[in-house]
Protein backbone atom coordinates (compact mmCIF):
# COMPACT_ATOMS: atom_id res chain seq x y z
CA UNK A 1 0.00 0.00 0.00
CA UNK A 2 2.56 2.54 0.95
CA UNK A 3 4.26 1.86 -2.38
CA UNK A 4 0.93 2.45 -4.25
CA UNK A 5 0.36 5.51 -1.97
CA UNK A 6 3.96 7.17 -2.98
CA UNK A 7 4.96 6.82 0.57
CA UNK A 8 8.69 5.76 0.16
CA UNK A 9 10.05 7.25 3.27
CA UNK A 10 9.29 4.44 6.37
CA UNK A 11 10.05 1.71 2.88
CA UNK A 12 13.48 3.53 2.37
CA UNK A 13 14.26 4.02 6.42
CA UNK A 14 13.68 0.12 6.64
CA UNK A 15 15.67 -0.95 3.85
CA UNK A 16 18.90 1.36 4.95
CA UNK A 17 18.67 -0.23 8.30
CA UNK A 18 18.37 -3.84 7.37
CA UNK A 19 21.45 -3.34 5.07
CA UNK A 20 23.50 -1.18 7.52
CA UNK A 21 22.89 -4.02 10.56
CA UNK A 22 25.13 -6.49 9.32
CA UNK A 23 27.81 -8.87 11.00
CA UNK A 24 30.78 -6.85 11.80
CA UNK A 25 33.72 -7.12 14.33
CA UNK A 26 33.87 -4.65 16.52
CA UNK A 27 36.99 -2.82 18.66
CA UNK A 28 36.98 -5.16 21.40
CA UNK A 29 36.93 -8.33 18.90
CA UNK A 30 33.97 -9.33 19.49
CA UNK A 31 31.14 -9.80 16.78
CA UNK A 32 27.67 -7.96 16.27
CA UNK A 33 25.07 -6.46 14.01
CA UNK A 34 27.01 -2.96 13.50
CA UNK A 35 27.05 -0.62 10.32
CA UNK A 36 30.47 -2.09 8.55
CA UNK A 37 31.28 1.74 7.28
CA UNK A 38 30.48 3.04 11.32
CA UNK A 39 32.09 -0.12 12.85
CA UNK A 40 35.54 1.10 13.87
CA UNK A 41 34.47 4.87 14.22
CA UNK A 42 35.97 5.93 17.75
CA UNK A 43 37.79 2.72 18.34
CA UNK A 44 41.26 1.60 17.12
CA UNK A 45 42.04 -0.79 14.28
CA UNK A 46 43.23 -3.93 15.95
CA UNK A 47 47.27 -3.70 15.98
CA UNK A 48 49.23 -6.67 14.20
CA UNK A 49 52.51 -7.26 16.71
CA UNK A 50 55.38 -7.17 14.21
CA UNK A 51 56.74 -10.74 13.79
CA UNK A 52 60.75 -11.26 14.94
CA UNK A 53 61.79 -12.01 11.07
CA UNK A 54 59.72 -8.25 10.40
CA UNK A 55 62.00 -6.74 13.71
CA UNK A 56 65.56 -7.73 12.28
CA UNK A 57 64.38 -7.01 8.33
CA UNK A 58 63.52 -3.57 9.85
CA UNK A 59 67.28 -3.57 12.15
CA UNK A 60 69.16 -4.36 9.35
CA UNK A 61 67.36 -1.52 7.29
CA UNK A 62 68.08 0.18 9.54
CA UNK A 63 71.88 -0.19 10.11
CA UNK A 64 72.65 -0.36 6.20
CA UNK A 65 70.86 3.67 6.24
CA UNK A 66 73.11 4.38 9.13
CA UNK A 67 76.16 2.69 7.02
CA UNK A 68 75.39 4.75 3.84
CA UNK A 69 75.22 8.08 6.30
CA UNK A 70 78.19 7.01 7.79
CA UNK A 71 80.32 6.81 4.02
CA UNK A 72 78.76 9.92 3.21
CA UNK A 73 80.25 12.00 6.12
CA UNK A 74 83.40 10.29 5.75
CA UNK A 75 83.78 11.32 1.73
CA UNK A 76 82.92 14.96 3.13
CA UNK A 77 85.97 15.06 5.48
CA UNK A 78 84.32 13.56 8.59
CA UNK A 79 85.75 11.70 11.44
CA UNK A 80 89.00 13.99 11.49
CA UNK A 81 89.90 17.34 12.89
CA UNK A 82 90.74 20.08 9.32
CA UNK A 83 93.22 22.78 9.82
CA UNK A 84 92.06 25.78 7.80
CA UNK A 85 94.62 28.15 6.01
CA UNK A 86 92.26 31.17 6.22
CA UNK A 87 88.70 32.46 6.29
CA UNK A 88 87.91 31.40 2.51
CA UNK A 89 88.61 28.27 2.83
CA UNK A 90 86.72 28.51 6.32
CA UNK A 91 83.53 29.72 4.58
CA UNK A 92 83.89 27.24 1.65
CA UNK A 93 84.60 24.19 4.41
CA UNK A 94 81.28 24.97 6.46
CA UNK A 95 78.91 24.99 3.29
CA UNK A 96 78.16 21.37 2.44
CA UNK A 97 77.58 20.34 6.36
CA UNK A 98 74.91 20.51 8.60
CA UNK A 99 77.44 20.75 11.88
CA UNK A 100 79.94 21.91 11.97
CA UNK A 101 82.51 22.68 15.05
CA UNK A 102 85.13 25.14 14.82
CA UNK A 103 88.48 26.04 17.08
CA UNK A 104 89.44 29.30 17.24
CA UNK A 105 92.57 29.68 19.23
CA UNK A 106 95.82 32.23 18.93
CA UNK A 107 98.65 29.02 18.70
CA UNK A 108 100.12 29.65 22.26
CA UNK A 109 100.51 26.17 24.10
CA UNK A 110 98.31 25.18 26.73
CA UNK A 111 94.54 25.69 26.80
CA UNK A 112 94.29 26.22 22.91
CA UNK A 113 96.60 23.32 22.06
CA UNK A 114 94.55 20.92 25.06
CA UNK A 115 91.20 22.09 23.48
CA UNK A 116 92.38 21.22 20.02
CA UNK A 117 93.32 17.39 21.28
CA UNK A 118 90.44 17.03 22.67
CA UNK A 119 88.43 17.94 19.32
CA UNK A 120 90.29 15.57 17.61
CA UNK A 121 89.48 12.63 19.98
CA UNK A 122 85.28 13.90 19.32
CA UNK A 123 86.04 14.24 15.50
CA UNK A 124 86.50 10.56 15.73
CA UNK A 125 83.29 9.41 17.54
CA UNK A 126 80.88 12.25 15.47
CA UNK A 127 80.86 11.48 12.42
CA UNK A 128 77.65 13.90 12.13
CA UNK A 129 79.61 16.93 12.34
CA UNK A 130 82.22 18.25 10.51
CA UNK A 131 85.58 19.59 12.92
CA UNK A 132 87.48 22.55 12.06
CA UNK A 133 90.39 24.65 13.15
CA UNK A 134 91.45 28.08 12.33
CA UNK A 135 94.29 30.53 13.39
CA UNK A 136 92.64 33.42 15.01
CA UNK A 137 95.37 35.98 12.86
CA UNK A 138 93.79 34.08 10.04
CA UNK A 139 90.51 35.06 11.28
CA UNK A 140 89.95 38.74 10.47
CA UNK A 141 86.04 38.51 10.23
CA UNK A 142 85.09 36.23 13.09
CA UNK A 143 87.59 38.43 15.30
CA UNK A 144 86.25 41.80 14.70
CA UNK A 145 82.37 40.82 14.17
CA UNK A 146 82.14 38.62 17.24
CA UNK A 147 82.84 40.04 20.84
CA UNK A 148 85.44 37.52 21.42
CA UNK A 149 85.60 36.57 25.60
CA UNK A 150 89.46 35.00 24.92
CA UNK A 151 90.96 32.18 23.46
CA UNK A 152 90.66 29.56 22.47
CA UNK A 153 86.95 29.84 21.38
CA UNK A 154 84.55 27.26 20.16
CA UNK A 155 81.67 28.31 17.26
CA UNK A 156 78.85 25.98 16.88
CA UNK A 157 77.53 26.22 13.51
CA UNK A 158 74.10 24.52 11.64
CA UNK A 159 73.52 24.74 7.83
CA UNK A 160 76.52 27.12 7.83
CA UNK A 161 75.24 29.53 10.21
CA UNK A 162 76.49 30.00 13.61
CA UNK A 163 74.12 29.35 16.23
CA UNK A 164 76.42 29.39 19.25
CA UNK A 165 79.79 31.17 20.43
CA UNK A 166 81.36 28.99 23.32
CA UNK A 167 84.38 31.48 25.10
CA UNK A 168 86.62 30.23 27.61
CA UNK A 169 84.30 30.58 30.44
CA UNK A 170 81.84 28.47 29.21
CA UNK A 171 84.56 25.48 27.96
CA UNK A 172 86.33 25.44 31.44
CA UNK A 173 82.82 25.90 33.46
CA UNK A 174 83.21 22.35 34.79
CA UNK A 175 87.07 21.39 34.49
CA UNK A 176 90.27 22.88 32.67
CA UNK A 177 91.62 21.75 29.93
CA UNK A 178 94.38 19.80 31.26
CA UNK A 179 91.61 17.66 33.80
CA UNK A 180 91.27 14.09 32.00
CA UNK A 181 87.66 15.13 32.43
CA UNK A 182 87.82 17.69 30.15
CA UNK A 183 87.00 15.77 27.02
CA UNK A 184 83.53 14.36 28.46
CA UNK A 185 82.50 17.64 29.67
CA UNK A 186 83.20 18.82 26.02
CA UNK A 187 81.11 16.40 24.60
CA UNK A 188 78.27 17.18 26.56
CA UNK A 189 78.23 20.85 26.49
CA UNK A 190 78.66 20.79 22.56
CA UNK A 191 75.67 18.42 22.62
CA UNK A 192 73.71 20.35 24.68
CA UNK A 193 74.05 23.18 22.57
CA UNK A 194 73.02 21.08 19.13
CA UNK A 195 76.80 20.51 17.87
CA UNK A 196 76.62 16.77 18.42
CA UNK A 197 73.77 14.39 18.05
CA UNK A 198 74.57 12.37 21.42
CA UNK A 199 77.40 13.42 24.29
CA UNK A 200 78.85 10.07 24.01
CA UNK A 201 83.09 11.02 24.24
CA UNK A 202 84.94 7.97 23.49
CA UNK A 203 85.75 4.90 25.03
CA UNK A 204 89.30 6.42 25.98
CA UNK A 205 87.59 9.11 28.02
CA UNK A 206 86.32 9.56 31.88
CA UNK A 207 83.66 10.95 30.76
CA UNK A 208 81.98 11.20 34.24
CA UNK A 209 78.98 13.22 35.55
CA UNK A 210 79.08 16.14 36.68
CA UNK A 211 79.53 17.10 40.56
Amino acid sequence: DQLRGGDFGDVLAAASSASEAQLCVKPDGGVGKADPHKAFVGGQAPQVEESADDELRRLREARLAQIKEESTWRQQGHGKLRELVDEHEFVEAIRPHARAIVLLDDGRPGAGEQVHEALVKLAKVHLEAQFLRLHSERAYWLTEMVDLEGFPAVFVLRDGQVTRHLSPSHLFAYASASSPLFTGHLAKLLYRVGGLTTPEAGSDSEDEDEG
